[in-house]
């Protein structure tokens, strides 16, 4: 036999195997941690998802336009505050006739409260932070972690404070069908001109009514954010008497409210 005979018949040397594995270990060390990597980065990205939707059904859709109006106010829109919990927003509280959700869904792969777990399988915290110069609403996840890795946390502040969701003004006018204001010289139409606002309170849709102290202009203040019905009325002490009511949804904007509303009552000043 000849010595290249030889050489192509020996077996593999322990030297040989030993730099086999290793080269397979490295090759499985770096799977290994992209692998982790991109586990943690689809957990994040999960979590970040979540996050947005949470604040969106809280606060509504500003993007969701109706007829050149938003539409979409949220939890806060029609309860007029914010969800004590995030629970509020998959269970109807007691003796609650306004609240519309579910608000918001596990997936068909989730457990109920999947809505509010994180990437990592950790609850999802809901809250409010108060300082002097700032009143924000926050939700966030620790990153699987817990709270003492704050590297890890994953916090998205709501787009606005709680004063702009809950606190804003509605103000108008009460004009005829010609567009006149109310006529301030007479005192059977400035004393019985009404003007309602609806609002949703403790569960309940309920009303604020102004009595005008000028009888052509009326402001509503601490009204929270969302579509509500403005109603002004004019009481006629005819025989028999005579209501003339006009309504008006309104859209109430975080922290601009309803600037200048015309409620226009169906009756010419002149004709009382």
């Amino acid at each position: 036999m000849t010595t290249s005979a030889r050489r192509h018949d020996r077996g593999v040397t322990l030297l040989e195997l030993l730099v086999v594995l290793m080269v397979l270990s490295i090759i499985l060390t770096a799977a290994v941690k992209t692998w982790d990597v991109t586990l943690e980065r689809g957990r994040a990205q999960t979590t970040a998802n979540k996050l947005q939707q949470l604040v969106k059904v809280i606060v509504g859709d500003p993007d969701y336009i109706v007829a050149g109006q938003r539409a979409d106010f949220g939890f806060v829109g029609d309860e007029g505050r914010l969800p004590d919990s995030l629970p509020e927003l998959v269970n109807r509280p007691p003796s609650d006739s306004v609240w519309r959700g579910p608000y918001i869904r596990s997936t068909f792969n989730q457990s109920a409260d999947g809505y509010r777990m994180d990437g990592w399988g950790d609850s999802i915290v809901y809250g409010r932070q108060r300082y002097a110069s700032n009143d924000s609403l926050f939700v966030r996840s620790y990153g699987g972690r817990g709270v003492v890795d704050r590297s890890r946390w994953q916090t998205l502040n709501f787009p606005y404070t709680y004063q702009a969701l809950v606190n804003n003004q509605v103000t108008g006018r009460i004009v005829d069908i010609r567009g006149d204001p109310v006529p301030l010289g007479r005192a059977i139409i400035v004393d019985n001109v009404r003007v309602r606002l609806w609002t949703p309170k403790a569960g309940r849709d309920t009303f604020e009514q102004k009595i005008q102290a000028d009888a052509a202009n009326f402001t509503f203040a601490g009204v929270p954010q969302g579509i509500h019905r403005v109603e002004a009325s004019l009481i006629r002490f005819t025989i028999p008497s005579e209501t003339l009511t006009t309504v008006q949804d309104v859209p109430v904007y975080p922290g601009s409210g309803a600037r200048d509303v015309i409620m226009r009552i169906p009756v010419d000043w002149d004709d009382i």
